[in-house]
């Protein structure tokens, strides 16, 4: 069935050998330079892959850093800010209670200052009197003279008495 012509087999490999020749001046370089063009293309994808992937992660970095740093103000503020409200409450309380030491001693002041009137209006009134007893006493009325030094006299009396 199958026998080998020596005829044909030459014109066999003469062809393969034509076609291996048109094949390799018309089909290999545009098929490798294809190949080529591929190669360069992924390499090139994964390179900027690489590129876009190490930028990703510096940015993510940069946002991580910046959210830390954010945080740290934040708590700063906080605590600046509590800070700040322990001091004015204390310089409110301080003022609160300079006021009330205030208020007590103008308070202290207007009752000294009431008993003194207190105690010389009773010191007129008890000179009155005396004047008014001892002119009954003496059932004579005084001139202006006796009776500013009858006054001057008792005033003097009564101070050393309620002094002591």
């Amino acid at each position: 069935m199958f026998q080998a012509e020596p005829g044909l087999m030459i014109w066999t490999v003469i062809s393969f050998i034509i076609l291996l020749v048109l094949l390799w001046k018309i089909a290999y370089k545009p098929i490798t330079k294809a190949l080529k063009k591929r190669e360069d293309t992924i390499r090139d994808s994964l390179e900027e892959a690489k590129k876009t992937r190490e930028s990703a992660e510096a940015l993510l970095n940069d946002y991580k850093n910046q959210l830390a740093q954010a945080r740290e103000e934040a708590h700063k503020i906080l605590s600046e800010g509590k800070t700040l409200g322990e001091n004015v409450k204390k310089e409110i309380i301080q003022k609160a209670h300079e006021e009330s030491n205030q208020i007590v001693k103008r308070a202290q002041e207007e009752i000294e200052f009431q008993k003194e009137k207190a105690l010389m209006d009773l010191k007129e009134r008890i000179a009155d009197l005396t004047i008014m007893a001892a002119s009954k006493v003496i059932e004579k009325s005084l001139d202006k003279k006796d009776h500013e030094q009858l006054l001057e006299e008792y005033i003097s009396k009564v101070g050393e008495n309620y002094e002591r």
